[in-house]
This record gives C-alpha cells, structure tokens and sequence, in this order.
C-alpha cells in the first residue's frame, strides 16, 4: 500500500514540471526509463493572456503596439488566441521625429538680450541648432548677452505758453532708448521725456493782452423768431409780429450795443440761439452767425432746447457754427452737440476754462436733428459728457493746478433753487418777484431779478453737481429762464442766468415806477429790459473780481 502512494506522488510531480511545455506535447527527462510503457505523457500547456494597450510615440518617447502577454511563460502575442507571437523587441514602436519651426535671430540691445537661429519643437518645445533637431541647444546656449548703453545726455527746459518743455533725460545711441536717470532702468520712450502745455488740454484758446482783467460776456436766449418761416400751425399773426425785416430792431441791434458798450474779451451764448420751429430754412441761425463774427471777438455757444426743432437738422447748425470765423464750437461724438472747451491764455497762463456743454433737453427735436443718434430729448448731462469733463479738468488741474474752472450750458440744474432760496425763492410758486438789487439783505457780488419758477430743473439728488464742485467749479453760467436773470454765490460758486439778449419769446420788461413784470412782443406794455451779463476776471489769477447786469440804453439802468 506505500509503494503504490509514492509511486501515484511521482507522477504528479511529473506533471507539474511539465506545466509550460509546447502545445503539441513532449517528452522531459524522467526518473523512468524511456523505454519504459508505463510512463506519462507530458500534459499540454494553456497561455494564460492579458491585453496590452497600445501608447502612440511622441518625439521624446517610444510607443508600443497593442498586444497580450502571458504571465505564465512570459511571451507576446498580436492575438488573444495566443496564435501569432512576436518578440518583446517587435513590440515597441520607434520615436517620432521632432517637428521643428525655424526660430530666427534677435539681436542683443542695450539691457535686453537676443537668442541665437535656432528651431523649436512644436510637439516637446525643445531647442536645436540645425534643422534636422539633432543637435539640442541648452537654454545658456541660447542667448546672446545683452550689450552696453551708449547715453547722450539731454538737459531739461520749461514748458512756455502753448510750447511743451522737456524733462531732463538720456538718449541711447545703441537701443534709441530714452531714460530718466543715468542708470537707465526704465525705457520710458520719447514722450515720457515730455513736459506737455496744459494749453494743449484745451480744444479752444483765447489769448488775452497783457496788463489788463479780461472780460467775458454772457448772451442768452437771443432765441430767433422769423415770422416768415411760421409752419401752418402756428399762429397767423406771427408773421407780422415777427416779421423777417424786424430781427435787427429786436436782436441785432442790442448785441451790436452791449458788445460795443462792454468791450469783452471773450463772449459766450448760453442757449436758444434760434427758435427751431421758426427757423426751416436755417436763415435764422445764418443771420445771427454773421452778426456775431461781425464783431470779430472769439465766441462760444451752447445749443438750448430750441434749436434742434429745426428741420434743416442739428449737424447742418454745427456746420454752421463750425465752420464760422470768430466761432468756437466743436459739435464732437458725445451725447447732445458741442462739448467742448476754451482757455482763457494770458501772459502764458490758462487763467480760466470753460466747459461749455449741451444741456440736451429738446423735447420737440426734429427727425432731422435726431437722425445722428446723439441728440437728447431727455433734459441733462448724459454719462459720457460727464465722463469727459472730468477726465479733461482732472488732467488740466494736474498740470496747471491754479486754472478757475467754469462751466456754461442751458438749462439749470436743481441745485439753483437752493442758492437763490436765501433770498426767497421758492421753486413752487410759478411766479416770483425778486429784485436781488432792492433787497436790504443783498450780499456783495449777488445782483439780478429772479421772476419765476425753474422750468425742467434737473439733477435733483445733486450727483452731477457734487461731482462739478469737487473738481473745482468756481461758477456755472445757464440761460432757458427769460425772466430770471439774477446771478449769486452759493457754497463758494457764482450761479448765474444770463440776461435775455433779445425781445423774442417771453422776457422781461420794467415800468415808469421801476416795477419789473414778463411779457411778449405783442402785449408789451413797459420798456423791454434787453442785455447781457458781464464778467470781470482778475487779470492776477483769473478769478472773477467783478459781474454785473450791462442793460441796454432804452432801459432806466445801465449796470446792475
């Protein structure tokens, strides 16, 4: 019974040393003889496999081809069947090549270094000297040094009137490179080198002579009405009331006064040149340009809400005014038409600018002036006029922090209620009767008559005005309100209605007994108060040393 155990033992050890022999069978040594009939055929080996993913091959690595392998006796096959074996050698799949790009040379300059021809992998981002990328450039071999500066040295001048200055700087012959300190850390090209005229800032420049205060005049609502050009709706009456061979008596001829009696330097028209509607043909505007350049002085007018009912349209008046001798207008891109600037230059110092903007507001503009796709209906500043002045007085303050700053447009903002309220104003009666010039409490500098109620008062949370004061605004000339023509200080800032410049619309007029009320051409039964308000300015610092009311020689005054 032992002898037949150890013999059963021996022949499973046979069979598992001859686990991994051929498919097909073999013979392995063995204790028995070959001879022998009784031994045991060797058993038949089965591949245990297992997929191998394929990896593709990149120019810094070799690839290998999808196969299986057995774990048992270690060999590759392209089948899972175990049927087609290859080498482990066959399984790898060789290195691309690199995809060079030719990288060309830049030149070493002063501070900067260049790098050497060369190309660059696309795939691995490596370097190589030729083209084949066989020859790999380390990052050292790459560069080319920089070289030295050769600085020439520039002395520094002054800015002169309306002539930029320059900063002390030098200037390297080898980069053409500009630096501010001999060490030249910082290439701050030629502009940086610039000390630029805060003239420049401006759109406009008006020079005033030396030794003298300049004088700026202020015309408002000259709002011209040619009967002739009355549309069918409009009152019949109209053309004999305003009739075409009239403008000069109830116009013209008080511009020629004022402007001969008060010798300005300077005149600005705060709105309503034209009434729109009156005014087709643009013949109006024409007339009221040429007697204007007829005075040969440098002007600026702001568009009221009238203007643009005409039909011939709001760019056709820019044109206009554009395009006139004397005149100092730029329509530009912004909301509304005409914002723009004016320095007043003397003795090469901007002593004041002038912000001179559209109020917008022209309720019944015309599809012709609406047509450009920035002309308002909408009463008040739009964001980017804001923008603008505040980017433009920021600057000019920057380089010539001592410039006054005002500002001239049409309709008034809220805030005007408030400054004229220490003298009894009261924005919710229609109609007032204030004659600052009477008033026992009148403050020095403050003049003027305020008859009625602010129309279309706009900015009423005070934002555009806060953001006006904190930029430096000394006073704010308007128009629209004919019959209020005061001007006062409030909160360190001149707030002033221009006086009617003309008989048309609605204007005040002044009894025997110096009693002031409103009136029309057709139911006037005083002397019209017609003229134009006038402002001193110190010939020292620009700031304004005097104003007062010029009224015209058929009024019982001549000066407020």
């Amino acid at each position: 019974m032992k002898k037949k155990i150890a013999l059963l033992s021996a022949a499973f050890c046979a069979l598992i040393l001859a686990a991994c022999g051929s498919n097909t069978g073999g013979s392995t040594n063995s204790s028995t003889d070959s001879s022998d009939s009784s031994s045991t055929p060797e058993p038949t080996h089965v591949h245990s496999v297992a997929k191998v993913d394929g990896k593709a091959p990149t120019c810094t690595k070799e690839g290998s081809v999808e196969c299986y392998f057995c774990w048992d006796c270690k060999s590759y096959f392209l089948d899972e069947n175990a049927e087609e074996e290859i080498t482990k050698e066959e399984t790898v799949v060789a290195k691309l090549p690199h995809n060079g790009k030719k990288i060309e040379q830049t030149d070493p300059t002063c501070g900067e270094s260049g790098i050497v021809e060369h190309w660059e992998c696309t795939e691995c981002f490596s370097t190589f000297s030729d083209e084949a990328c066989t020859k790999r450039l380390t990052a050292s071999q790459l560069v080319l040094p920089s070289t030295e500066h050769d600085l020439v040295y520039f002395d520094g001048y002054p800015v002169n009137g309306t002539e930029n200055g320059m900063l002390e700087h030098w200037f390297c012959n080898n980069c053409k490179g500009y630096f501010l300190s001999e060490e030249a850390s910082e290439n701050v090209g030629e502009e940086g080198t610039i000390l630029y005229s805060a003239v420049n800032l401006l759109d406009f420049i008006v020079e005033i002579p030396s030794g003298r205060d300049p004088v700026v005049l202020q015309l408002s609502d000259t709002q011209i009405i040619d009967g002739a050009q009355s549309r069918p709706e409009q009152s019949s009456g109209d053309r004999i009331t305003y009739a075409t061979t009239l403008i000069p008596k109830y116009c013209y001829n008080y511009l020629t006064e004022i402007v001969t009696a008060t010798k300005p330097d300077f005149i600005i028209l705060t709105g309503d040149l034209v009434y729109g509607k009156y005014d087709d043909n643009g013949t109006a505007l024409q007339g009221l340009i040429r007697c204007m350049d007829s005075f040969k002085i440098p002007w600026a007018p702001v568009f009221g809400n009238h203007e643009n009912e005409s039909k011939m349209g709001v760019d056709w008046q820019c044109e206009q005014l554009e395009n006139a001798e004397y005149c100092l207008f730029e329509q530009g891109e912004l909301t509304g038409n005409g914002n723009y600037s004016v320095g007043l230059v003397q003795d090469g110092v901007i002593k004041r600018a002038f912000y001179m903007l559209d109020s917008n507001g022209c309720g019944e503009a015309s599809a012709e002036s609406l047509a450009n796709g920035h002309t308002l209906t909408s009463v008040g500043f739009a964001n980017d006029q804001v923008e603008w002045y505040t980017a433009e007085i920021t600057a000019l303050k920057e380089l010539s922090p001592s410039t006054k700053i005002s500002f001239a447009y049409h309709i008034q903002q809220a805030v005007f209620g408030e400054a004229y309220a220490k003298y009894g104003f009261n924005q919710s009666n229609k109609y007032q009767d204030i004659n600052i010039d009477k008033l026992e409490n009148k403050a020095d500098g403050d003049f003027g008559y305020i008859g009625r109620q602010m129309k279309t008062a706009w900015d009423g949370a005070k934002k555009v005005y806060n953001g006006m004061k904190a930029l430096g605004v000394d006073s704010i000339f308007v128009g629209h309100e004919h019959c209020n023509s005061a001007s006062v200080v409030y909160e360190g800032i001149r707030f002033q209605y221009g006086q009617k410049s003309s008989e048309y619309d609605r204007y005040n007029q002044i009894d025997a007994n110096g009693n002031i009320t409103a009136t029309y051409l057709y139911n006037k039964t005083g002397t019209p108060l017609i003229g134009g308000s006038v402002i001193v300015l110190s010939d020292t610092d620009g700031s304004i040393e005097d104003a007062y009311i010029y009224y015209c020689k058929n009024t019982t005054a001549t000066k407020s």
